[in-house]
């Protein structure tokens, strides 16, 4: 029995010794197989890897990444000017326009409440306010010349204020020469007897079609189909407004040697100068600037057709 049992003992550990020595085997080669799938990369040099099962090395380009250097924001840098935005003499000259604008208005209005307030009077202060202020001021909107202006603005700003300053103007100035025209039928006196009246009527009259061409101009986008010429609408556009704008500034500038104006300044010498001069330089400094580019447009347009 010992004997027997001795010898199914060893045969037991035979059997259990092969078993481990397979299962040995089996792992090692499992470990093989993981090790030569499994690159490792050296610390020192990132383009060396190992290839475990063969012990060879095997360089590999590795794509670096280059991060692009952050612009840092400077603070206080002044913005580059375009060269038809930098300051220049006629920009100081377009600023004391709109001074000069503000002290005629003023002047107006001190006369107006110089003495005693009748319906005529609301004539001087509704034009003032009308044309000499908002009209002129819609224009130099849209002025080259006004370059503080364009500093702070951009261009659809600018001209959303121009139509609405040039709109609250026209209301303004028809209605006072509609108290004019009211008050001259009052007191059976002749309408249009002098060159002020006759220029007025002749400046409201003329702001028709630059209004007209000017709503189109506006919704061109949405009136393109209908539009073939858009650069032909604006050239009309500037064109009639400057005329009309003309003949208004030319009522305001003859305003000064009026009844009215001479009877509330008492014959003031210092008054007829300083609303003669506050009025006729912004009102024609207003039409140099649409003057000139017209000028231009139409020598450009017999050049080339010369040519």
């Amino acid at each position: 029995m010992n004997a027997g049992q001795n010898k199914k003992s060893d045969q037991g550990e035979t059997r259990i010794t092969a078993a481990d020595n397979e299962n040995k085997s089996l792992l090692a080669a499992e470990g093989r197989r993981e090790a030569s799938t499994v690159a490792y990369t050296a610390d020192s040099d990132p383009t060396v890897t190992v290839d475990m099962a063969n012990y060879s090395e095997v360089k590999v380009p590795v794509p670096k990444q280059v991060e692009k250097p952050k612009k840092k924001k400077e603070k206080g840098k002044k913005p580059i000017l375009k060269p038809k935005d930098v300051v220049t003499f006629r920009t100081h000259l377009t600023s004391l326009a709109h001074i000069s604008v503000v002290v005629f208005v003023y002047v107006v209005i001190k006369l107006a409440f110089r003495d005693e307030f009748v319906l005529f009077t609301w004539h001087p202060i509704l034009m003032s306010f009308g044309w000499m202020l908002m009209m002129t001021e819609g224009l130099y909107a849209i002025n080259k010349y006004n370059t503080y202006w364009r500093f702070k603005t951009t261009g659809g700003f600018r001209v959303q204020i121009h139509w609405i300053a040039l709109a609250i103007g026209y209301a303004l100035s028809v209605i006072g020469f509609a108290v004019v025209y009211i008050n001259k039928d009052l007191n059976n006196k002749h309408h249009f007897a002098t060159w002020h009246g006759l220029f007025g009527l002749i400046g409201l009259i003329a702001t028709v079609p630059p209004i007209i061409n000017g709503t189109v101009l506006y919704f061109k986008k949405e009136l393109s189909r209908y539009i073939d010429k858009p650069r032909l609408v604006k050239f009309i556009h500037v064109i009639t407004g400057t005329v009309a704008f003309l003949f208004g500034a030319l009522a305001i500038v003859l305003s000064v040697y009026s009844n009215w104006y001479r009877k509330r300044s008492i014959g003031s010498v210092y008054l007829f100068w300083l609303g003669l001069v506050s009025s006729a330089y912004p009102l024609f400094w207003a039409v140099y600037g649409p003057s000139v580019k017209l000028y231009n447009v139409i020598k450009d347009f017999f050049s080339n057709k010369e040519d």
